[in-house]
């Protein structure tokens, strides 16, 4: 999930970025992290697996259903599927069908340069803005290009959302880095008047593998 760094939360998994766009993450938008175990044995039906190399998705099997649920399965259909433990460069070539959609449609998209390394230096960054709200329509015309956050981070596909983001809290605040959970679990934020650690990145998405796997 990508997280922006200037507010906190679901990056839309990148980086611990301020504000979880719970999916737009990052990461919602930077997460450089070492030693963070996959979640791939915890992929159920209907669940997109991603080879980390290429950034392709690949359906392991196609989910049934009647009426609105088919038409959010069919909304979903083909599109990138993160995981808990998608690097913030991985998510960034992940995402460059979005951003480059985005850009069509005139969204001011630039280019990331070495925030995340040489590796990004010539691929598209994440817009400053929520998309969703400043432009809709380029928004759902581009929708289908958007990678999807992590099955267990989705409130829609995880029945123990609300205690596993309990528990993501409670992890990040033991582990020294002080946040505020967010209403209704949409994110948090850094405590007034602290100072993050260097390592938050890392801490916030160790600590999202920890709490929302089982």
């Amino acid at each position: 999930m990508r997280m922006d760094s200037n507010s906190t939360g679901f990056r839309a998994l990148s980086v611990a970025r301020e504000k979880f766009l719970l999916v737009s993450g990052a990461v919602l938008a930077v997460t450089l992290l070492a030693g963070c175990s996959g979640s791939g044995g915890n992929e159920g039906p209907g669940v997109d697996s991603v080879d980390g190399s290429t950034g392709t998705a690949e359906k392991s099997e196609s989910r049934r259903g009647d009426g609105a649920a088919s038409e959010s399965e069919d909304s979903e259909s083909g599109r990138p599927q993160l995981r808990m433990d998608t690097s913030a460069i991985e998510e960034l070539r992940m995402t460059q069908g979005y951003l480059q959609c985005l850009k069509d449609q005139g969204v001011k998209v630039t280019k990331g340069g070495t925030k995340l390394g040489e590796e990004a230096v010539d691929l598209l960054w994440w817009p400053g803005e929520d998309t969703s709200v400043e432009h809709p329509d380029a928004e759902k015309k581009c929708l289908g290009k958007k990678p999807l956050q992590p099955p267990e981070t989705d409130p829609k596909r995880n029945p123990n959302y609300m205690a596993d983001y309990a528990d993501w809290i409670e992890c990040m605040n033991a582990r020294g880095l002080k946040v505020d959970p967010l209403p209704n679990g949409e994110g948090w934020t850094f405590k007034a008047g602290t100072t993050p650690p260097s390592n938050s990145d890392q801490i916030s998405q160790e600590c999202m593998i920890e709490a929302f796997s089982e």
